[in-house]
């Protein structure tokens, strides 16, 4: 049942899920996958396939958004006005959770601290304010403008609080989604499956809600090739895992099945460089290769990073599919 449709199948399959968090439509599901035979060919895979969530909507996009629709759900079923969420200057989630809290009718309340300047700050300074309550904060202000944010109403109600990156096992389902396509894709023989799917592994909820979905739709099983951009006191394999197990759980609760196995997890733990917003500079190349070969846009904070895996050839002979996380441009309507 859950591979009877390509479009929102977990939701569908499991109808008290779907009921206790109430998730919203706000992405246009399923995404496509592109096939790119010029970056196959340069990086000595057998194929290269993306997994374009650069398109999930024409308002902002990127996969944040797939985790956005269970949490700004979640947060109308438990009757608050808002939400409040915290991210780095430069956040795309920040960005996203701005965005479609607008759309969704809900206020949103920001808590930002200190990242590497680049075009996403400068960016997010602009714009940010136009979308929500911001609140710009060093390291040392940190923990009490957040406890602030989170106290004070926001309407009638405090705000509904959302973790870094929509990470949390809520929000893993909406990656789990995402993987449910692809398995569809699979399973009707459109898509033959990857041996490896590549992502990028911040605060860790995409990599775990595709070992969830890929869980969920049985084998066969892609490996998860998570690459870790950002510091090792977020990212962790382990915290993978234990995500996707809470996830699991709530599907579980809720009367839906449960993974007989999750797939191979491959954690790459070298291509991060100085850290979160630090362009590497095999990024830079990455960039500048799938835009000039393949039309193919990446950043250099989460992507391109990502994608280094294969352009330093370490997945040679294998066929890929390639998460593409990365968010589009905002029109705050």
């Amino acid at each position: 049942m859950l591979l009877d449709s390509p479009e929102r199948a977990l939701r569908r399959a499991v109808p008290d899920l779907a009921a206790r968090y109430a998730p919203l439509d706000l992405a246009e599901l399923p995404t496509p996958v592109r096939v790119l035979p010029e970056l196959a060919d340069t990086w000595g895979l057998s194929a290269f396939f993306v997994k374009d969530d650069a398109v999930t909507s024409a308002a902002y996009g990127g996969t944040k958004v797939r985790a956005l629709e269970w949490l700004l759900g979640a947060a109308r079923r438990a009757g608050r006005q808002g939400v409040v969420t915290i991210g780095p200057w430069g956040s795309h989630h920040a960005v996203a959770t701005a965005t479609f809290a607008r759309k969704s009718e809900l206020g949103c309340r920001l808590v930002l601290f200190p990242q590497p300047d680049g075009p996403e700050v400068a960016w997010a300074r602009t714009h940010l304010p136009e979308l929500a309550a911001c609140h710009w904060s060093g390291w040392l202000g940190f923990p009490l403008r957040l406890l602030a944010a989170r106290s004070r109403r926001l309407g009638a109600t405090r705000p509904f609080p959302i973790a870094a990156g929509g990470t949390s096992p809520v929000g893993v389902l909406g990656a789990a989604e995402g993987a449910l396509e692809v398995a569809y894709a699979i399973r009707v023989g459109t898509l033959p499956c990857p041996d490896d799917v590549i992502v990028a592994a911040g605060s860790c909820g995409t990599a775990a809600g595709l070992l969830l979905g890929f869980g969920l739709a049985g084998p066969p099983y892609p490996r998860i090739v998570a690459v870790r951009v950002t510091s090792r006191a977020v990212a962790r394999s382990g915290r993978v895992r234990a995500l996707a197990r809470k996830a699991s759980r709530l599907v579980v609760s809720a009367g839906g099945p449960k993974p007989r196995a999750f797939p191979e997890l491959a954690w790459i733990d070298d291509l991060a460089g100085a850290g979160y917003g630090h362009a590497t500079g095999v990024g830079r190349e990455v960039v500048s290769m799938g835009r000039d070969l393949a039309g193919l846009d990446l950043e250099t904070t989460y992507t391109a990073k990502a994608l280094s895996v294969a352009h330093l050839r370490r997945l040679e002979g294998r066929s890929v599919l390639f998460w593409n996380t990365y968010a589009g441009a905002v029109t705050a309507d």
